[in-house]
């Protein structure tokens, strides 16, 4: 299988006020085309600085990348690009689902806005045409009554319907690569089986791979291919 994914030698340290700390330590994974990877691992373990590096979201200069650091998305490196590159990636190619997605939504616009937003970012459509394309992903993603939901705020949601907002928002450009960073931890049990179902299923509907952080082992052994075990920022 051909890698979309390599992650080499990555090393992350931030500038402390009075110390140097070293989250990830010269770590290398890949992940395949298709591929659900689980990156596992307790908290303070690094799996989210490893996250954020791969999305460039890290606050440089704070964030210092050890120069051998690489990471290799259909063989460009991240962490090279301008800004503008990186722009243009994210959100399109490479996207990310958070934890609590009520941080990741805008409160004063409605989800269906949201959703369209993303889509006008990256696809030279009209606004009827990207309204149709975000009430097709608010039906992918299994949203009730998607046309009424399409004109809710997130306060009016459910935490589920969040979460399926936000992978819709994810989702809309078929990205190539999804990182879904602890997904489902703030849901309860039966919730979270029905979103990682769903991720699951749009996989192979979109055509992407996976990178799923979390600290579940049993979610892992369900939903992917291969773990990535993460300790004091060391694979």
């Amino acid at each position: 299988m051909t890698a979309i994914l390599k992650v080499k030698d990555l090393s992350v340290s931030f500038n402390l006020r009075n110390d140097v700390f070293d989250a990830v330590k010269n770590i290398s994974f890949e992940v395949d085309q298709n591929e659900v990877i689980g990156l596992v691992g307790e908290s303070g373990s690094g799996k989210s600085v490893t996250a954020m590096s791969i999305m460039r979201l890290l606050p440089e200069p704070k964030a210092v990348f050890g120069p051998e650091s690489q990471i290799l998305f259909n063989d460009q490196d991240i962490l090279k690009l301008s800004q503008k590159a990186l722009t243009k990636k994210r959100g399109k190619d490479l996207t990310m689902v958070f934890q609590e997605p009520m941080t990741s939504l805008n409160p004063f616009h409605r989800v269906g806005n949201q959703i369209q937003e993303a889509i006008m970012a990256h696809q030279n459509l009209s606004s009827i045409e990207a309204k149709r394309q975000a009430l097709r992903f608010l039906e992918l993603v299994e949203i009730p009554h998607p046309t009424r939901l399409y004109k809710s705020y997130p306060h009016q949601l459910s935490g589920g319907q969040r979460q399926r907002i936000m992978i819709a928002i994810a989702l809309a450009n078929k990205p190539k690569l999804l990182i879904a960073d602890e997904p489902t931890t703030a849901l309860d049990v039966t919730i979270q089986a029905q979103i990682l179902d769903l991720i699951n299923r749009l996989k192979d509907e979109v055509g992407m791979s996976v990178l799923f952080i979390t600290h579940d082992l049993s979610l892992v052994r369900k939903f992917s291919h291969r773990m990535v075990v993460m300790k004091s920022g060391e694979i």
